[in-house]
């Protein structure tokens, strides 16, 4: 194995609990229920498609659109008043992919303006070699475009590259893309067990990166 694309929200930095929290505050204002099955539905997904998602959900593109941009607002507001909090064992398994001469790279569906903001703040987008946003693919996970992107601006071929993800939608993008998937969902989120899809499970970046050590 040669390189390890992380998706960013849930996986590198602690943000899922700051992105649920904001849409359920847009939610709130346009008088809608959010509810943890919407939730598990728009996890890991890019707010383009999931507004795409919300318009056909609510036969209303207007209200799509309202509820993002609320969303947006929320999300940003908080991180004026708080730090970016990293996942933990983060910073150790990039000190361990250094030491193995092992190729990173960050792969996230939230917008290059966004994202950038959040890993300059922890400190993380130093520490990659590439970096891959949302606003710069025409389609969302569970398309594997991504992460294809990210093997093509690595030079790797996809098979060589481990793909880290907290959310289902990411785990079948990195199969459809021919990719290893590691899978680290922020809840108990299992698979149907009649799915197709190939991962290996694990509980944290720690838990993982032991794994990892003693393959190489």
């Amino acid at each position: 194995m040669e390189a390890v694309i992380f998706d960013m929200d849930g996986v590198l930095i602690d943000s899922e609990p700051v992105s649920k929290l904001a849409f359920a505050q847009a939610f709130e204002v346009t008088g809608l229920d959010f509810t943890e099955a919407i939730y598990q539905k728009i996890l890991g997904r890019s707010l383009r498609d999931i507004e795409l998602f919300f318009s056909e959900q609510y036969q209303d593109t207007k209200l799509a659109a309202k509820i993002i941009t609320i969303r947006e607002q929320e999300f940003a507001r908080h991180y004026q008043d708080h730090p970016v909090s990293v996942k933990p064992g983060v910073y150790q398994l990039l000190d361990y992919l250094d030491s193995q001469k092992m190729k990173k790279a960050v792969a996230t569906s939230a917008k290059q303006s966004i994202a950038e903001k959040l890993l300059q703040q922890s400190g993380l987008f130093a520490r990659m070699d590439v970096h891959c946003y949302g606003s710069e693919v025409t389609e969302a996970k569970p398309n594997p475009e991504l992460f294809i992107k990210a093997a093509s601006r690595l030079n790797i071929s996809p098979e060589k590259a481990y793909v880290i993800e907290d959310s289902q939608s990411g785990v079948i993008a990195a199969n459809r893309g021919g990719f290893v998937p590691i899978y680290i969902p922020e809840e108990k989120d299992e698979f149907l067990n009649d799915h197709p899809f190939k991962y290996s499970l694990f509980n944290s970046l720690t838990e993982f990166q032991a794994a990892l050590s003693l393959k190489l």
